[in-house]
């Protein structure tokens, strides 16, 4: 439980600092929305994968691999929150903000799930919290 609780909070600390970034971009920087959004999501997904690492799973095995897992299950878990939008609306007529809760759910769960039995399946640091 306390793992899957880090997870949300790297999610809430990656979130808040790539719209940070995003913004910065755009209103200091003066650079568009588009790279703008690139940039911002490069470094959340940067923050993502290190707070994981160090703090959520508190991985001792090599990075190179994992960082290549962790960007396929990000893409993953993307793709199947962008599905779960689009059958629900479309298909299930749930309502669009609904919808949206619960693709963002289905997101979270796979990503949690996949990074915890997938990316961050080798060696841990010593935590007796694990």
């Amino acid at each position: 439980m306390k793992q899957l609780l880090r997870f949300a909070a790297v999610g809430v600390i990656n979130t808040a600092l790539g719209y940070a970034v995003i913004f910065a971009c755009m209103y200091l920087a003066g650079l568009g929305a588009v790279i703008s959004n690139v940039i911002g999501y490069a470094v959340g997904l940067i923050v993502s994968y290190l707070l994981n690492r160090s703090f959520t799973f508190r991985s001792a095995a090599p990075p190179r691999w994992e960082i290549i897992r962790f960007v396929a299950i990000f893409l993953l878990a993307y793709l199947a929150n962008l599905a779960a939008l689009v059958l629900l609306i479309r298909h299930a007529g749930v309502h669009e903000g609904v919808a949206q809760v619960i693709a963002g759910v289905v997101y979270f769960a796979l990503s949690f799930v996949l990074n915890k039995y997938y990316v961050f399946a080798g060696p841990q640091t010593s935590v007796a919290d694990h």
